[in-house]
């Protein structure tokens, strides 16, 4: 049986002013470092044999702060990278809506199709995402992993689980910074969830907050 865990890297400064991140780098919150050395403190117990993260920074950081005390290694792997929002990353939604707002209702109202300027659509992404996940599936048989990556990402991971399209309020509906998400998958690649998007171990401290 494979076993693989989910999170989503720690609160940033751009997610505490609302700007899209994307491909661009911003660096964690002292909510976000604090969050992750809470779900360390979660998964100390559990055996994984490897943690895979995305190559950008806030969840390579994340990586290894939940890594601990663990003797594992980080494997930086580019298919689980958030969305490339392209010109919009950096940008709060007021102003890509002040500046170009017929280029993002029409990416709003088809997000599979329209792709965000010299960036990708939301097709794009998902393919990428899937064959990440199944990447790993296929190399990491009978281990425990652990993937830190992006909450667009995780997006298409759960839909690729549960077996749902993603509908086009997707981004605003992602699962929390540092919480924790795990699944089974079989010899004949049947997927059991687990549980998914728990908080129980950021509960009661600032970075629930």
């Amino acid at each position: 049986m494979t076993r693989i865990y989910l999170t989503r890297h720690g609160e940033t400064e751009w997610n505490r002013q609302r700007r899209f991140q994307g491909s661009k780098n911003s660096e964690l919150t002292d909510k976000g470092i604090q969050a992750a050395e809470l779900l360390a403190v979660r998964i100390e117990e559990i055996n994984l044999d490897c943690i895979v993260a995305s190559p950008l920074k806030r969840a390579y950081h994340t990586a290894e702060i939940v890594r601990g005390n663990k003797n594992i290694d980080i494997i930086k792997h580019e298919g689980f990278m958030e969305i490339n929002l392209g010109d919009f990353e950096g940008m709060r939604w007021d102003e890509i809506h002040a500046k170009h707002g017929e280029v993002i209702n029409k990416i709003t109202e088809n997000p599979f199709q329209n792709r965000y300027p010299n960036g990708e659509n939301l097709l794009e992404f998902y393919n990428r995402v899937e064959t990440a996940l199944k990447e790993v599936i296929d190399k990491c048989r009978n281990k425990n992993i652990l993937i830190v990556a992006h909450g667009g990402t995780i997006k298409c991971i759960e839909s690729y689980i549960r077996k749902f399209k993603i509908n086009t309020d997707w981004m605003g509906n992602v699962v929390q910074n540092c919480s924790l998400s795990c699944f089974e998958v079989n010899e004949n690649n049947e997927i059991k969830e687990i549980f998914y998007n728990d908080t129980e171990h950021l509960k009661g401290s600032i970075a629930f907050n």
